[in-house]
């Protein structure tokens, strides 16, 4: 998510806020993040799942951190998470970051992280610096 001196609020979905926008999405920007993978690696009793038995839910791995949770398979280099950045309405960036703080009360980081898109055939960055709100899995 971003939330910049005018008021932008953008959200990069990556998982089920792909096809699932938050609310008063205003602006449908695709591109993908580098440096980093998506998997099915966080343990949640809230999104899936019960105490006894946690469900999994999609989460992204810095490839810093990879080799810390692979053992010795290598980081698949060239991979990169595809997804949307919604832009928010400004007006109501507020009740969307609650929306999205309640749907993802098991926790969350927050990074900032370019969103890429192939332009002409070339890669570019087509939203700067946007503040990822994602369950990160980070090596201790």
């Amino acid at each position: 998510m971003v939330s910049e001196g005018d008021g932008t609020y953008i959200v990069f979905g990556y998982g089920s806020l792909i096809f699932k926008p938050p609310p008063h999405a205003i602006k449908r920007t695709p591109g993908f993040l580098k440096g980093c993978v998506r998997r099915f690696a966080h343990s949640s009793t809230d999104h899936r799942g019960v105490p006894e038995a946690p469900g999994r839910v999609v989460t992204l791995v810095h490839t810093e951190d990879w080799v810390k949770f692979s053992g010795a398979d290598p980081f698949p280099e060239g991979d990169v998470v595809w997804g949307v950045a919604w832009t928010v309405d400004p007006k109501h960036a507020v009740e969307v970051k609650a929306y999205l703080d309640h749907r993802e009360k098991e926790g969350y980081n927050e990074e900032n992280i370019d969103v890429w898109d192939v332009i002409d055939g070339e890669e570019r960055i087509v939203v700067p610096k946007v503040k990822i709100v994602s369950y990160w899995l980070h090596a201790a």
